[in-house]
């Protein structure tokens, strides 16, 4: 099945106009790239948007979209999907229900997304032998909290060794109240929620995948400290991690620019990946 287009979606919450340009621009880059649209629940958001490269080499990059919990569409990352097939790169853009569903169906649905990956990709003629995940903003909060937890993984009887990295883009790694300071409480906790549960922060232990963590230097500031936080954080625990800082770049822009075709994320991306 073709891509869905962002019109078969039901209304979703408001966005800011920042948000909405950024949205905009993601429109315009990833018009005409085509991909498989594959259904891995009944809900409309539990699909995944599959671009394949004309030679697999087994690497596949799962990739969450941001949107503060509540907006954003799997559809959208398909602009990164050009140079990454080219590097032999599968790039799976996994789907998940929003806002005012929270954190408990968006975690289940992408650890559902990601085992349907590892069950039946190869149909699609992809040897997977290895799986990195990534995503921007919220999606990046995803992405750090699936590479830092094992709950997900013995559920679904997945190996520890499943994900070989994280490359979360300007990602939210402490949901607390001292911690996140985007637009009021994040909308994805339970009103009895500290945030602690579902910070990437507080779940760390000796099980730590690799990580690359961007962020732009014009980024939101809360979020710079929380990235350099985590980086130190995973080096205290034993882990690996590097710091991608782009120069210039604001929340919106380190995504669209930095995993444009050319961007500094996507460079710098496809050579970590490969050396792990």
């Amino acid at each position: 099945m073709s891509l869905m287009k962002i019109t078969d979606y039901p209304k979703q919450v408001h966005r800011g106009k920042e948000s909405a340009e950024y949205q905009s621009i993601l429109d315009v880059l990833s018009k005409g790239i085509n991909g498989i649209d594959i259904a891995y629940g009944d809900d409309i958001y539990q699909r995944i948007a599959l671009f394949l490269p004309d030679k697999p080499n087994g690497i596949v990059l799962v990739y969450i979209h941001g949107g503060r919990w509540s907006y954003g569409f799997k559809e959208s990352a398909a602009f990164m999907a050009p140079t990454l097939n080219s590097a032999g790169i599968t790039l799976a853009s996994v789907g998940h229900r929003l806002f005012p569903n929270l954190y408990k169906s968006g975690i289940s649905d992408l650890s559902t997304g990601i085992d349907w990956l590892v069950k039946y990709v190869g149909k699609y003629g992809v040897n997977m032998n290895k799986l990195f995940i990534s995503g921007h903003s919220s999606g990046g909060h995803y992405a750090a909290q699936l590479s830092v937890t094992r709950d997900w993984l013995d559920k679904f009887k997945l190996p520890y060794d499943l994900i070989s990295g994280c490359l979360p883009i300007s990602g939210v790694y402490d949901l607390t109240e001292k911690g996140y300071k985007g637009e009021g409480r994040p909308p994805c906790l339970e009103f009895d929620s500290d945030g602690v549960f579902e910070s990437p922060m507080f779940r760390m232990d000796n099980f730590i995948v690799p990580f690359l963590i961007t962020y732009g230097t014009h980024d939101y500031s809360f979020l710079i400290p929380q990235a350099k936080e985590f980086y130190a954080l995973i080096n205290k625990y034993g882990g690996k991690a590097e710091i991608l800082e782009l120069e210039g770049k604001n929340h919106f822009t380190v995504h669209y620019e930095g995993a444009a075709s050319d961007g500094e994320w996507t460079n710098r991306a496809i050579k970590w990946i490969k050396q792990h």
